[in-house]
């Protein structure tokens, strides 16, 4: 694309991600200083409508970026947003609390985010984290009773009240705890099923109560360990995009659909930070939208992804420098840092 090109549709972009109004010749000509006329720039605009980089909301009005258009910038004419010594401020007292595991890290993360970006936020860990077991344990409550818990690589602990069957002893329930770990440590918790246990009692003796029960509680620790957080719906309804109802309520029942949105946040580009505008999302309801999403990595692998979803016209420039500064001091965090 000419440079001169180039120029009016940053401009455009620009100008429309701060007003949400069309822009016309006249306000480039004004607000940018590109020392051409506002007639020449007006074909220019001509030119970048024909070539897919503008559109024309109505035929009155000055013109608004395509996706086409905000792709072009995102890639080649976008400069890094500085982040302002007050969101930094707030973003290293955030992170000096932080001692929890990654899904809460993350969630809390996400939250933070949302505020300084207006828009929805998300966040997941990574499946291959949260679902590996790690190991069990029994714990001894009373003759009848005992803790088990459950702990996978990812660091979640589900806890819960065990019945020891009759005539079976502590020391017995701590043996077969010790046999599942040596047999499923590091493995997927979905494939740590009663049938993989059941299988294992040819050399591990326990009453079929143990089996069925630890198995139970393992499977329920699969279903909790790869939790999404949603937040900032508020925050993005305030945008005036969301003038139509009809499409804060698809927004709102998009929220709702946890497996659409796992989608949205570990499927895309293998790269740190990516930004998907309209169409590219591959989500009808997010034709309208861009999603800036991270990943978060310790000892190299993936930990789990937060991401941002705004209008096309958001602040991509600024959302990519916070989610850098942020991904920055996550990695350091979850590497033990």
């Amino acid at each position: 694309m000419e440079e001169r090109k180039q120029h009016i549709l940053r401009a455009i972009v620009q100008s429309y991600i701060a007003t949400a109004e069309p822009v016309g010749s006249r306000t480039v000509a004004r607000i940018y200083s590109l020392g051409i006329s506002p007639a020449t720039i007006r074909n220019e605009m001509q030119d970048l409508e024909l070539m897919g980089y503008l559109e024309q909301p109505h035929i009155s009005a000055g013109r608004i970026p395509s996706w086409k258009g905000y792709r072009f910038y995102v890639d080649s004419l976008m400069q890094p947003g500085a982040v302002s010594a007050e969101e930094e401020e707030i973003i290293r007292e955030w992170f000096a609390t932080q001692r929890g595991r990654a899904q809460i890290v993350l969630s809390d993360l996400a939250k933070v985010l949302s505020k300084l970006t207006h828009t929805l936020s998300l966040a997941i860990t990574n499946e291959a984290a949260a679902g590996v077991f790690h190991y069990v344990r029994f714990l001894p409550l009373n003759r009848e009773q005992a803790i088990l818990l459950v702990v996978t690589q990812d660091g979640l602990v589900e806890n819960s009240l065990f019945p020891i069957p009759g005539g079976v002893r502590f020391e017995e329930l701590a043996s077969f705890a010790e046999r599942i770990n040596n047999a499923f440590h590091g493995r997927p918790l979905r494939e740590v099923t009663q049938e993989a246990l059941l299988a294992l009692r040819e050399d591990l003796w326990a009453e079929p109560e143990v089996y069925v029960g630890t198995a139970e509680r393992i499977r329920d620790a699969a279903g909790r360990g790869r939790e999404i957080y949603t937040g900032g719906v508020a925050e993005l309804i305030r945008q005036p995009e969301f003038h139509d109802t009809e499409r804060i309520r698809e927004l709102l029942a998009l929220t709702e659909e946890s497996d659409r949105l796992a989608e949205l946040l570990t499927t895309g580009p293998e790269t740190a930070l990516d930004i998907r505008i309209g169409p590219e999302t591959g989500n009808p309801v997010l034709r309208d939208f861009s999603v800036v999403r991270a990943q978060f990595f310790a000892d190299r692998k993936l930990v789990g992804s937060v991401a941002v979803v705004g209008p096309t016209r958001m602040e991509y420039d600024k959302i990519f420098s916070l989610l850098q500064f942020m991904q920055a001091r996550m990695n350091v965090l979850l590497s033990g840092g």
